[in-house]
């Protein structure tokens, strides 16, 4: 009897953690400089502090850590699709630049768990 694989290949891996810094350094610049809600910053910023305590997990390619990101994307997801139906130019495209972030996480984290249970299912 193998053991089963309970790690994320390290492609996945770095390319969730890549993503998820791009997430959160647009997230602040956003929110701060590039299209407040309020003239001087907002606090929406923060929305990007769950993003932060995803990073050692997926730093170390815990299966854990995909499993609860792939459920908290979709706030992303849905905050961009509110967003993007807003007069001003710059808040649709910062909003449609967030939309594809927030998909290509889910994306990647999507194709990491199911090729994790690709090889497990052939090692059984």
């Amino acid at each position: 009897m193998e053991k089963i694989k309970k790690k994320i290949d390290k492609n996945f891996s770095v390319s969730a953690l890549v993503i998820v810094l791009l997430m959160i350094v647009f997230g602040i610049l956003w929110e701060i400089w590039l299209s407040p809600l309020r003239p001087g910053g907002s606090m929406l910023w923060a929305k990007v502090l769950p993003l932060m305590l995803a990073i050692p997990g997926l730093y170390k390619a815990k299966i854990y850590t995909f499993q609860w990101l792939s459920l908290l994307v979709w706030l992303y997801v849905c905050e961009a699709l509110v967003r993007v139906y807003t007069t001003q130019k710059i808040e649709i495209v910062l909003s449609v630049i967030w939309l594809i972030m927030s998909l290509t996480l889910f994306i990647v984290i999507w194709r990491s768990i199911r090729s994790l249970k690709a090889t497990n299912s052939t090692t059984e």
